[in-house]
């Protein structure tokens, strides 16, 4: 049996261990100096927690519980070529066109950057409310290092480690495929032009644009954006390798 510190992660082979890493304050957790980030991890546990409790009474889960509760969940990381992506609304593809086409800011590479950056992250990496989908974190800052989940060959899920350049490659044509399903998708459901609140024909050139420039070249650049300013930048998306101490 191994003890964990709830903070740093690190395993210990004995519960004393464990109380003298806590009482000596030998634990040097990030979080540690990061009431923040602390703050938003402790909220993101209560969020699950409640997602689970609500689960367990409406019969879904094999948690037992009256006032104490005993929670060990294991996540299973998708590939990223398995990436889920039916819970994403498309009306979030609606809005990254109508932002697309507005005349207030001159349609550009920045701005077909900007917003593939934010969809990608919002949507597909980094969603917080989907950790299943976190395929790529990052192992260090300098140089960037990141870990991203894959299938070989054979269809067996690896890990895979990369810098910036060759995380890029390998993740851009797995998300282009996302991101033309969900352009897909939003051509499907509002090209009737049957929506009251969506004029599918005044958007329909900047539709054509946006599948025109939805290529390889884009979404890597947008990629790199994400893995560098996003990721790189967020504790939560750091891969956390426990050690094993006496």
């Amino acid at each position: 049996m191994l003890f964990t510190c709830k903070i740093c992660n690190n395993d210990f082979k004995k519960k004393q261990s464990l109380q003298v890493h806590l009482s000596e304050k030998r634990c040097k957790s990030e979080l540690l100096n990061n009431h923040s980030k602390l703050h938003e991890l402790i909220e993101e546990k209560d969020r699950l927690i409640e997602s689970l409790r609500k689960s367990d009474m409406s019969g879904n889960s094999g948690i037992i519980g009256d006032h104490n509760m005993y929670i060990n969940v294991k996540i299973e990381i998708n590939p990223i070529t398995k990436l889920q992506v039916g819970h994403i609304e498309t009306d979030k593809m609606k809005n990254l066109i109508e932002k697309y086409d507005d005349p207030a800011v001159p349609k550009n590479s920045d701005k077909l950057n900007l917003l593939l950056s934010g969809y990608i992250k919002e949507q597909l990496l980094c969603d917080t409310q989907h950790p299943e989908n976190h395929s790529v974190k990052y192992i260090k800052k300098k140089p960037p290092t990141y870990n991203a989940i894959i299938e070989d060959s054979d269809g067996n899920t690896v890990s895979v480690i990369k810098g910036l350049k060759d995380t890029c490659e390998l993740l851009s044509d797995p998300i282009l495929d996302q991101l033309k399903v969900k352009l897909s998708e939003f051509i499907k459901k509002y090209k009737p032009d049957e929506d009251p609140e969506f004029d599918y024909c005044l958007y329909e050139d900047a539709i054509k644009q946006l599948k025109k420039e939805l290529n390889k070249i884009t979404v890597k650049k947008a990629l790199s954006s994400v893995l560098q300013n996003d990721i790189l930048n967020n504790i939560q998306m750091k891969l956390n390798i426990s050690k094993i101490k006496d």
